[in-house]
């Protein structure tokens, strides 16, 4: 069915049930802007079809007769608000009003706003609606005390998180109630969003999250909105903390994730963030005490969690990143697989240009015989001071074989079609394999432009082999909000591409059962069913020569890849929305 076809079916039951009452006149009028501005819109911004993600008129009316109030939640809004403009705050409050979930309770806290107005408008609504409670703060004490002191009025199984001046689609609750319904013990819900701009008419700009990946939410706080918190994980965290305020729900997330691991992703739109001048969703440098608050919260987070480390400033400059310390040993074992002796002096110059730091030896596998002569030039490349031993390796003991001669317990596997191009290579690698949990780490491969992206990590169920480098042929400066995200972040994957690999020795060893049955994306996923963690880092970046093929093998994994989210094309690894 054609979208205009479908837009004319949509408008056809909206005329049935528009007067029903005055809830799903107004979600009714709301759609049918949607879905017409979904079709005729010429804006350049990235748009995308709509009708796919929003619900239909029909579904608003099943969802709304959906509801057992024996066992169904109650979910507590906490809204702080501060000199709202009015127009925001109306589209605010009725997003909330026409949710197709109706046990609701709204908690606002007003942070005494200077405009008398704000108080004004809420209160209309307090008399109209019983579910609307408001508190007025007595002196301002901004987003985290005020959103406390929503909390403080809540009485919900489950509180959500709202910014005053955003709008909740009209399925966002009862998609979360779904979600509790089915998992009794979830603690932390979560789901995508796009943006609308200040008039509340143009959706652009679609976040896709991925289920919940610990190492992203390190780098950002990619979750955002719309959230939703068991009350009690609330209580227990004590809600947000005064002196975090523009990243405070960052803050918030993070420990809650450090207590729980009871966390679900919802893969739909269910919460639009408005950009307007003032606004985060606009520019982080509308609130420049970010960047102060986004340090404190990861120097916190990094102790919490008992490890060493220093917060330094991301590849996105509005983002802050953590860099690890080397805490156990600082050996790795390099090991350079060997198909051409140019191309691997060329990856060992710039081994030894960019000097790693740490205690490394050089352990070359061939399929072939290296002469004396060769041997001696490749040592005078590296110098003797670095350990070095040639391995004659058949295709099937390809990585067993090198477990039997390494000397140290961290291993980087690298195809000599690659050579480096950052400072503190080898430490960075080595400061993520340590860690408890950390599988499989890769880095960013760019072409030989050093300006597009080869793979940043493995796409599983991807391309037309069930595996694709995500983002291939993208740029690594690509101003899309979500590729860039995606690109420039530390975040968990599924798989990664085997040119460069790091891997602690005792923690891979287990999943090399036999020499005949090796293959980097089925270990990948095993350790993933073992609870690993694999972790793409931007921060080391490879230029790779010669594209390397990714070997499917008996690839064993067949469902979505939990690390990137169901609605983005799965015919590429570019991250387009789904038409």
């Amino acid at each position: 069915m054609n979208a205009k076809k479908s837009v004319k079916n949509s408008l056809k039951l909206l005329k049935k049930i528009i007067n029903s009452n005055k809830h799903t006149k107004k979600v009714a009028v709301s759609a049918k802007r949607i879905l017409i501005r979904a079709i005729s819109t010429n804006d350049p911004r990235e748009l995308y079809n709509l009708q796919s993600f929003y619900p239909t008129i029909h579904d608003y009316y099943v969802q709304s007769k959906d509801y057992n109030s024996k066992t169904d939640p109650l979910i507590s809004i906490l809204l702080p608000t501060y000199n709202t403009p009015e127009e925001y705050l109306r589209e605010c409050i009725e997003s909330i009003v026409i949710q197709s979930y109706k046990n609701w309770e709204l908690c606002i806290a007003d942070d005494k706003s200077t405009d008398q107005n704000v108080v004004k408008v809420i209160n209309e609504y307090v008399k109209s609606d019983k579910r609307i409670k408001l508190v007025v703060r007595k002196e301002n004490g901004h987003i985290s005390e005020a959103t406390n002191s929503a909390f403080k009025i809540a009485s919900g199984d489950y509180i959500a998180l709202m910014d005053h001046d955003d709008v909740l689609w009209p399925n966002a609750l009862y998609e979360m109630v779904k979600v509790i319904r089915s998992n009794k013990k979830v603690d932390f819900i979560y789901s995508d969003e796009d943006k609308i701009d200040g008039t509340g008419k143009l959706h652009s700009y679609p976040f896709l999250k991925p289920d919940f990946s610990p190492e992203f939410l390190e780098s950002c706080n990619y979750i955002t909105h719309f959230s939703c918190i068991r009350s009690s994980i609330m209580t227990k965290v004590s809600g947000f903390r005064k002196g975090y305020e523009g990243a405070q729900d960052w803050d918030l997330f993070l420990r809650i994730s450090e207590i729980t691991s009871n966390i679900i992703h919802i893969p739909k739109l269910l919460y639009s963030w408005r950009i307007h001048e003032a606004s985060t969703a606009s520019n982080t440098d509308a609130k420049p005490y970010v960047y102060e608050a986004q340090r404190k919260l990861l120097v916190d987070h990094i102790e919490r969690i008992g490890m060493k480390g220093t917060v330094e400033t991301g590849i996105i400059t509005q983002h802050r990143t953590i860099k690890y310390e080397i805490e156990k040993n600082n050996k790795l074992s390099v090991v350079v697989f060997v198909s051409d002796l140019q191309k691997t002096k060329r990856l060992i110059e710039s081994l030894n240009t960019y000097t790693p730091g740490v205690n490394y030896s050089l352990f070359y596998c061939s399929k072939f015989n290296i002469s004396k002569d060769e041997k001696a030039e490749i040592t005078e490349i590296v110098g003797k001071s670095i350990n070095q031993r040639f391995v004659k390796i058949t295709e099937l003991n390809k990585y067993s074989k090198v477990l039997e001669v390494v000397s140290a317990n961290n291993i980087l596997y690298i195809e000599d079609s690659v050579s480096v191009m950052t400072e503190n290579w080898a430490k960075i690698f080595l400061s993520e394999t340590q860690r408890v949990g950390v599988g499989i780490v890769g880095p960013v491969l760019l072409d030989t432009s050093k300006d597009n992206i080869i793979s940043a990590g493995l796409g599983l169920g991807y391309g037309n082999n069930g595996m694709a480098d995500m983002l291939s042929g993208m740029p690594f400066d690509d101003p899309h909000y979500t590729r860039g995200l995606y690109a420039k972040s530390r975040r968990n994957v599924s798989a990664v591409n085997p040119a460069v690999f790091a891997v602690n020795l005792e923690t891979i060893k287990p999943f090399i059962d036999s020499e005949s049955d090796f293959n980097l994306i089925n270990v990948c996923v095993k350790m993933l069913k073992k609870g690993y963690r694999h972790v793409y880092t931007p921060y080391v970046q490879f230029i790779c020569y010669d594209n390397v093929v990714v070997d499917g093998g008996k690839y064993i994994y067949n469902k979505e890849d939990k690390y990137l989210n169901p609605n983005f094309n799965h015919m590429n690894g570019r991250m387009e929305v789904k038409a």
